[in-house]
């Protein structure tokens, strides 16, 4: 069930939340995370603070978080903006946390007269569930390896 939008604050991202949104990281995917990730958020704070980072709060509770930027021609695309990271806490998923999240970040963007990326895998059905229901859709870029 959603929350209604004065139980959830969205606000900027401030220096205190780096230990709470790596706390949720690691409620999200455990302590197997690639061991590069507790610099690469408080670097991406410091390269790109306080571009359009985001946190939700209820009750004063940092609950998720929303890592992004905006950035040059990357694969041959426009300036956009990019998200990097998000995560919602598992307690406060399916509350539409999420969706106000990329709200403000989508909102930034607009501000700024850029589009919204982000990049998923092909086989995550639950993160292409989400983007697609908040109005994403599928891009050109194609990744290829060897």
């Amino acid at each position: 069930m959603a929350m209604s939008k004065g139980q959830v604050k969205i606000r900027r991202m401030a220096e205190a939340d780096l230990e709470r949104i790596k706390a949720i990281d690691r409620a999200l995917v455990g302590p197997d995370r690639v061991l590069s990730w507790p610099l690469r958020v408080e670097a991406h704070w410091w390269v790109y603070r306080p571009m359009l980072n985001f946190v939700a709060e209820v009750d004063g509770e940092v609950v998720g978080f929303l890592l992004g930027d905006i950035r040059g021609a990357e694969y041959g695309t426009d300036v956009s903006g990019w998200i990097d990271m998000m995560g919602v806490a598992p307690d406060h998923q399916g509350k539409g946390i999420g969706e106000r999240l990329v709200e403000a970040f989508c909102q930034a963007c607009q501000d700024n007269g850029v589009t919204a990326r982000v990049v998923v895998r092909e086989d995550d059905e639950r993160l292409i569930g989400f983007w697609t229901s908040v109005d994403f859709h599928r891009g050109n870029l194609v990744s290829y390896e060897r």
